[in-house]
């Protein structure tokens, strides 16, 4: 007897329910792979704060704070090197410039774009105090030259910023009113973060167009945020993501001073949370600084 074969229709019908299949299946397996990244990341700052704890711990309560003297320079330990300070708890270093990129210092969702970089100046010997200390060798970090200056420098990839009230103020963890409600670590492509450098959670090579008069942008695109919200690690040592509240405003990609069509500054626009603020030690605000 002879095989009768598909006829044209029933292969249309296969192909269709197919089609339909994976129109189904493909923003299901998006969503789990992208809640699969935030878990990491948030492990990822757990893990950071908890080991700046055991830190902490070993260092007569304080974190590494800046402000000491080395050679009649200004020594900054907590905002230059308190990656390294922490990784010496967990056993992974940032990866450097001749590594991968992935890595407990790295975000899974917003992975780095490129290399931070702490170059020497002659105000800043960022390069060789590490190399006066030993540091560089232990931390696995080897100069190289910053592309943009030209300076010495010690390059590697990460994507969290330092509470920079930590540094600044070196307070004790036990100087901390409310621990659990405080930061520690921000997402963000550079080393530390307070309430007037809110950009730090924003892309440097990105513009957006923002709510209001045509012609008006903002000068930065998100990078720390992820799915209308940033992950934050806090003193106390726990860890979640966060949804970032933009004063009423639903640019996601605002910035707290717009930049106007002609390159002028524009309107400033507070944000909520995480809250904005002035710089400065004197500024006192909850989740920022020890004491509010």
């Amino acid at each position: 007897m002879k095989r009768k074969g598909f006829t044209l229709i029933e292969l249309l019908v296969v192909i269709a329910i197919i089609a339909i299949l994976a129109a189904i299946l493909f923003p299901v397996l998006s969503q789990a792979r992208s809640a699969a990244k935030q878990t990491g990341n948030i492990s990822n700052m757990k893990q950071l704060a908890l080991a700046g704890i055991m830190y902490i711990g070993d260092n007569d309560d304080q974190f590494p704070a800046n402000g000491g003297q080395w050679n009649g320079r200004t020594i900054n330990n907590g905002s230059w090197y308190w990656q390294f300070h922490f990784a010496e708890y967990i056993k992974q270093k940032p990866a450097n410039y001749v590594t991968k990129r992935e890595g407990i210092f790295s975000s899974p969702v917003n992975p780095p774009k490129s290399l931070q970089y702490l170059d020497e100046s002659g105000s800043n010997p960022r390069v060789t105090f590490a190399e006066s200390q030993g540091w560089h060798t232990s931390w696995g970090l080897t100069r190289v030259r910053n592309p943009s200056n030209n300076r010495w420098a010690f390059g590697y990839y990460a994507t969290y910023a330092l509470n920079e009230h930590i540094a600044d103020e070196g307070p004790s963890l036990s100087a901390w009113q409310e621990p659990s409600s405080s930061f520690m670590l921000l997402e963000g492509q550079d080393s530390e973060i307070e309430g007037d450098e809110l950009d730090e959670l924003f892309s440097r090579t990105q513009d957006c167009v923002a709510d209001g008069p045509i012609g008006a942008e903002y000068a930065r695109a998100t990078r720390g945020g992820h799915a209308g919200g940033t992950t934050i690690a806090y003193i106390d040592g726990h860890a979640k993501w966060r949804k970032t509240d933009w004063g009423g405003g639903t640019n996601q990609c605002a910035l707290i001073t717009r930049i106007n069509a002609d390159g002028t500054s524009g309107e400033t626009m507070n944000i909520n949370f995480p809250p904005s603020t002035s710089g400065g030690s004197s500024v006192r605000v909850k989740g920022w600084t020890p004491d509010f």
